[in-house]
């Protein structure tokens, strides 16, 4: 019996609930962390793959680059009911690297035709995957959000010099597979043991219009399709065919909503200050359940023997809960500033205000959300080559953000077993990327 609860162990330990998007929420690199995301109209580099794939062409040089962020979470659930059985859940420190790459296409396309490639990889890991039960009080947006792998392609067409346009894709990988273990009940022992999982590409489409209509000014309209990882591993433990038990988890993680992003950025050349403007609209009410789905199967011929058949069987399969999310609009602000007679240096500042699509969670599930205001700030450095391998720079670039989340009170109730509760905090965001244009 005990082989038979490790073998349910194994599959229930699996750990690192996924939502939202990493980049979307914390930024790509270090510049896009310091201006608060806004780069729809902004991007010049090798970022636009996330923000807006058209913008892949607006400069003529080749550009690579590497960073990493960190997320710092600072947050609390305050319970009326401490000594609960239905503990919380608060999301852990968590770390990531990127690379990014775009490459303008030389010959009859010069100038006319970009391609670029990032990739996200978080510390540790490649993907982590959770089941939370719902009514375990757990942070929706920032529970391991950057505990995936994200693989981002593109490639950007310009047929006038004042307009272009990309599309592209963002690439997650679905988990298939299960295991079949084979109990000797006698000798305590498994006589086989037979495991297999795949990792299966699955991508979402996103697209994006760029514009320049007068020197300085630039309009962004990006669309990033709604993405997520089909979970699923069965799991067969038998003793001849005496005794099985199959159990079966289906999840669907580390989804991404809909969003469709509007940009307007302008340069003040006499002071060299960029400023520019986001609004993304963010289809939230499209969430899925994102609960565990189980059941449980015990037959062979002894139960069946017994007369017993489908009565110990367990089975999760009820409607999924309805989420009750509500679409979002989020507007961000950024400003680049060069300050004069110091053009190795970019000084950096944002704000957005992410509008929570949660619902008070006072039903059957306590999936906690906040409304978020985020301020950044960060520094850009132009340092020489130091190999003197190429007569362009190279830019560090380091961002910080703070992300207050309101307190929110939820009255659930006299006899609920999760209780009364609020819940708020700080989120840190630390990114230092580092690019080089030749």
């Amino acid at each position: 019996m005990r082989r038979w609860v490790a073998a349910c162990c194994a599959v229930l330990s699996m750990h690192g609930p996924t939502r939202s998007n990493t980049f979307d929420v914390f930024g790509y690199s270090g510049r896009s962390v310091g201006m608060a995301g806004a780069l729809t109209a902004g991007a010049t580099d090798y970022t636009a793959l996330f923000y807006n794939p058209a913008a892949l062409t607006l400069q003529p040089k080749i550009s690579l680059g590497a960073g990493a962020t960190l997320m710092v979470p600072d947050v609390f659930i305050d319970r009326d009911d401490a000594d609960s059985e239905i503990t919380g859940r608060l999301p852990e420190l968590n770390a990531g690297l990127h690379l990014g790459w775009r490459y303008p296409l030389g010959g009859v396309f010069e100038e006319k035709v970009a391609i670029g490639l990032g990739v996200y990889l978080p510390f540790g890991r490649v993907i982590r995957v959770q089941g939370l039960d719902p009514t375990r009080p757990q942070f929706y947006l920032y529970q391991n959000l950057q505990d995936k792998l994200v693989i981002l392609a593109g490639v950007a067409y310009r047929p006038v010099e004042w307009f272009s346009f990309g599309i592209g894709a963002q690439v997650l990988a679905d988990i298939t597979g299960g295991a079949t273990l084979a109990l000797d009940a006698m000798n305590s022992a498994f006589e086989r043991t037979d495991i297999e999982l795949e990792l299966t590409p699955s991508a979402s489409l996103t697209g994006g219009l760029h514009f320049t209509p007068l020197e300085g000014l630039n309009i962004g309209l990006a669309y990033r399709g709604e993405s997520g990882l089909t979970f699923t591993l069965p799991v067969v433990v038998s003793e001849g065919e005496a005794l099985s038990l199959i159990i079966d988890v289906t999840q669907t993680v580390l989804w991404t909503p809909h969003e469709i992003a509007l940009g307007v950025s302008y340069t003040i050349a006499e002071i060299k200050l960029l400023l520019s403007l986001d609004l993304t609209y963010a289809m939230w009410s499209r969430a899925p359940d994102p609960s565990p789905r189980l059941s449980v199967d015990i037959g062979g011929t002894l139960v069946e023997g017994l007369g017993l058949g489908s009565a110990l069987d367990i089975s999760s399969d009820v409607p999924p809960l309805n989420m009750g999310f509500s679409d979002t609009l989020t507007p961000r602000f950024g400003a680049e500033w060069e300050p004069p007679e110091l053009d190795w240096l970019r000084v950096r500042l944002g704000y957005f205000y992410r509008p929570t699509p949660a619902p008070r969670q006072t039903g059957v599930t306590a999936y906690l959300d906040n409304d978020a205001h985020v301020l950044s700030l960060g520094a850009g450095f132009v340092f020489a080559d130091p190999f003197d391998l190429r007569d362009t720079p190279i830019e560090v670039d380091l961002g910080y953000s703070v992300t207050f989340l309101t307190r929110r009170t939820l009255l659930r109730g006299k006899g609920d077993p999760v209780g009364d509760m609020s819940h708020g905090g700080m989120v840190h965001s630390l990114a230092a990327s580092i690019s080089h244009r030749y």
